[in-house]
C-alpha cells in the first residue's frame, strides 16, 4: 500500500515537472520567437513547482533521503543510529506538523479573503490546503520512521527500487 503510494506520488511529480517543462519551452519559443508569451505561465509555472515540492516530501521523509551529514554515521554503535534516527524523526514530524497547522491557517484566510493570483484570477487557497495536507503526511511519515527505528530491522524502510527497476535511482 505504500509502495503504491509513494509510486503514485512519484508519477504524479514526475508528470507535473514534464508539464512544466514543456510550459517553459512553449513560453520561452513564444516570447521569443512570435513575441507572443504564453499569459499566466509564470503562475502555472509557480503551482506546478507548490504541487511537485509538495509530493515527494513524504518520499523523502519515508527512504530518509533527506541532507544528511554522515561524516561520523560508519564509527557509531548501531544504537546510537537508531537515536539518530528517533532525533530526525521526532524533528521532522514536529516541524512538518507546524507547517501543516500554519497553512491549514492560512489556507482559510486565503478562502476567506477570496485571495488570488495576479493575473489568471485562480484562487490560491486550493494550494495552501494542498500544501497543509501534504505536510501533515510527511510528518506522519516522520512518525513512522520513529516506529520503525525500533523494529528489529531497522532498514524496513530503505527498500531499494534499483532491483525492480534497473537504473532507477
Amino acid at each position: 500500500m505504500i509502495r503504491h503510494l509513494d509510486n503514485a506520488t512519484s508519477i504524479l511529480a514526475s508528470f507535473l515537472l514534464f508539464l512544466t517543462c514543456g510550459l517553459t519551452l512553449a513560453d520561452v519559443v513564444g516570447r521569443n520567437i512570435f513575441s507572443q508569451p504564453i499569459p499566466g505561465a509564470t503562475e502555472l509555472t509557480e503551482l506546478a513547482l507548490v504541487g511537485i515540492t509538495f509530493l515527494i516530501y513524504p518520499r523523502l521523509a519515508l527512504r530518509q533521503q533527506h541532507i544528511v551529514i554522515d561524516l561520523l554515521d560508519n564509527f557509531m554503535p548501531t544504537f546510537a543510529r537508531r537515536m539518530q534516527q528517533v532525533l530526525t524523526g521526532a524533528l521532522g514530524a514536529v516541524l512538518f506538523g507546524a507547517i501543516g497547522w500554519r497553512l491549514v491557517t492560512l489556507a482559510g484566510r486565503a478562502m476567506d479573503y477570496g485571495d488570488q493570483t495576479g493575473y489568471l484570477k485562480l484562487p490560491i487557497y486550493p494550494a495552501f490546503y494542498f500544501m497543509a495536507v501534504m505536510s501533515l503526511i510527511t510528518a506522519a511519515v516522520f512518525v513512522a520512521t520513529i516506529v520503525l527505528a525500533f523494529t528489529s530491522d531497522s532498514s524496513a524502510f530503505d527498500y531499494d527500487d534499483t532491483q525492480q527497476n534497473p537504473g532507477v535511482e
